[in-house]
């Protein structure tokens, strides 16, 4: 057990999260995570109605009773349905909103009323003071190297940058697959680490054989900073983005071919069960830290 701001805040174990993937993070990887002694994470926007994100979270129930996640777009361009995705989150009780995307100042009261906590992804410190000024619990500092929709700056700047200006919690996202790199993150001021690409490399994982070997294969430099795909800058392997670029109809996308992924790629070089997944990350750490203590 690790126990700082994020697990008394949160009552979990280790302060590491499964971060939300599109077309990823289903039941089966976010209640492993939680089930591991961290806190599993999926998107609202991975049901299409409000009634299969119900039937999600009660499949979530059955399968743990530990604390989840949800991440919720705050963009009605992206995401027309999230307030009512929101409703059903607080009814089922979710442990932690996460808001990408939007100023989740109308709704920090009714989270906090429903004794959820509220954290924020960030790219930048005028974002990160606006969500803290609206009472953010905790900032998620998306850096450079994060699979997905990513930040430019470095984590070795951003996460002292947050913790400094904003006073608030800082959860480290980018380039975190080992307890080496978590335990680096902790070093700069993290109170907790956002792991996503280890995890599309897990059995749980709703991705594609295909997917999940393309992550195992890749290298940091077969990634690719773009925002032709989704209009906002995002990290996506190579491979796939030049498929799309090459298609024909690029209107009509396959997401599940399209393939998000960090600069974490690196240190991946198997599948494995997410519970595996954690110990390893843990044990490592553990180990990080015992030798710089030595």
């Amino acid at each position: 057990m690790l126990k700082n701001k994020i697990t008394q805040m949160l009552k979990i174990e280790y302060p590491v999260f499964g971060a939300p993937m599109f077309l990823v993070s289903y039941p089966e990887l976010v209640a492993a995570v939680s089930e591991a002694g961290g806190i599993g994470c999926f998107p609202s926007m991975n049901y299409r109605t409000t009634q299969e994100l119900n039937e999600a979270l009660f499949e979530i129930k059955e399968k743990t009773q530990k604390p989840i996640g949800v991440n919720i777009v705050l963009y009605k361009e992206h995401n027309p349905n999230w307030s009512e995705q929101l409703k059903v989150c607080l009814d089922h009780k979710v442990d932690l909103i996460i808001t990408s995307m939007g100023v989740p100042r109308t709704i920090i009261g009714e989270v906090k009323s429903a004794n959820a906590k509220i954290f924020c992804d960030v790219i930048d410190l005028r974002y990160a003071k606006t969500v803290a000024k609206a009472g953010a619990d905790a900032l998620i500092a998306v850096c450079a190297g994060a699979g997905g929709h990513a930040g430019r700056i470095s984590p070795f700047s951003f996460i002292p940058y947050l913790k400094e200006e904003t006073g608030l919690p800082v959860i480290a996202a980018g380039s975190i697959a080992t307890g080496r790199q978590m335990a680096a993150a902790m070093v700069l001021g993290a109170d907790g680490a956002f792991i996503g690409t280890r995890f599309i490399a897990s059995t749980e994982a709703k991705a594609s054989d295909a997917y999940k070997t393309a992550i195992i294969n890749a290298k940091p430099e077969d990634i690719i900073y773009t925002d032709e795909i989704s209009g906002v800058y995002a990290n996506w392997l190579k491979e796939s983005y030049d498929i799309w670029k090459n298609s024909k109809n690029k209107d009509l996308k396959n997401w599940k071919e399209i393939y998000s992924a960090g600069h974490a790629t690196a240190q991946i070089k198997n599948i494995l069960p997410a519970k595996k997944i954690m110990a390893n990350i843990l044990q490592e750490f553990n180990s990080v830290i015992k030798r710089m203590q030595d």
